[in-house]
């Protein structure tokens, strides 16, 4: 962050501002905001979630098996939840950090952007350009069997999904863009991901599974918890609510636009009003949407009629 310019103390003292990191991004140094350089520090935060994430991998791994949970279905879920939460933290501390300690939209919206399109180009580069070349290379000089390609791991794939899901969910007012962009960057993984099951990875085992378990989830959680941080991002953060109520705002002395005094409580009040709002609209069409299709309940019971029925004529 500091590399990056983010990191500006308004008061005399921050705890994350250090001097000589901060003086490298101002105009006309090293990382100067103007040129090329200035996504290098991206690319280092980048490589510092992937890092610290890797070494979590055999981490939450190690306490999983130390937990010796009776099913692999729990053993699964445990691991699931053990490496969300890190990731999540890596990931969104930056921005919620941003989001609510400096209350800086426009930072918000640039450091989302950055991490959110440079990690997207590096799924793109790992899961379907690298693929393609070893292929390619494979079948230039021998054309493998499938026991000597490498297994196929979808916990990683799960867990990318995830993670670009949250920054779309989470910080959707400060990036409208990210749902688009993560649109194109899933379709064109659903096509990579079908090369390298062809191709690159053995054939996965199947099995019968009710859900996805743990990850949906992590998916509800995620969708509801982003009713409240849109909701804050848009009376605490940025100026969307001075837009639409400019009554309720006065200007200080060097021309900021801040609450009014007895005005303070109505904010609050409309914020998390907002998002009692958001919550009832989601569980109303969670309540009317039915989980499995009308059409689909028809064809279950004539399939259980007929079974039924043959087992009858069969005794």
């Amino acid at each position: 962050l500091n590399l990056q310019g983010y990191i500006m103390p308004r008061r005399s003292y921050h705890p994350f501002h250090y001097p000589f990191l901060a003086s490298m991004a101002r105009p006309g140094e090293m990382f100067d905001p103007a040129t090329l350089m200035c996504y290098v520090p991206v690319v280092m935060h980048v490589i510092c979630i992937l890092t610290l994430n890797t070494i979590y991998r055999s981490i939450a791994a190690k306490l999983t098996d130390w937990e010796n949970h009776r099913t692999q279905e729990a053993y699964n879920n445990s691991l699931i939840l053990k490496r969300f939460l890190f990731e999540a933290f890596d990931c969104y501390v930056v921005l919620f950090y941003l989001a609510f300690y400096e209350r800086d939209v426009d930072r918000l919206r640039m450091e989302l952007i950055t991490v959110f399109n440079v990690d997207s180009f590096r799924r793109l580069f790992l899961e379907v350009i690298v693929p393609m070349a070893l292929h390619r290379k494979a079948r230039d000089n021998e054309h493998p069997q499938d026991l000597d390609l490498d297994e196929y791991e979808p916990f990683d794939d799960y867990m990318e999904i995830l993670i670009q899901f949250g920054y779309v969910t989470l910080f959707a007012s400060a990036y409208p863009l990210a749902s688009l962009v993560f649109c194109i960057a899933v379709a064109i993984e659903v096509r990579s991901d079908c090369y390298k099951l062809t191709y690159v990875c053995q054939k996965p085992n199947s099995e019968r599974v009710n859900s996805i378990g743990m990850w949906k989830s992590l998916l509800k959680c995620m969708v509801w918890m982003s009713c409240l941080t849109n909701c804050l991002l848009f009376g605490y953060t940025s100026e969307q609510m001075m837009y639409f109520l400019p009554v309720f705002y006065t200007e200080d002395e060097t021309g900021d636009a801040q609450l009014a005094h007895d005005k303070g409580w109505i904010a609050i009040f409309i914020i998390f009003g907002l998002e009692r709002v958001l919550i009832i609209i989601g569980l109303t069409l969670q309540n009317l949407i039915p989980a499995v299709p009308e059409e689909l309940k028809i064809q279950l019971h004539r399939r259980r009629f007929l079974l039924s029925t043959m087992m009858k004529k069969t005794q």
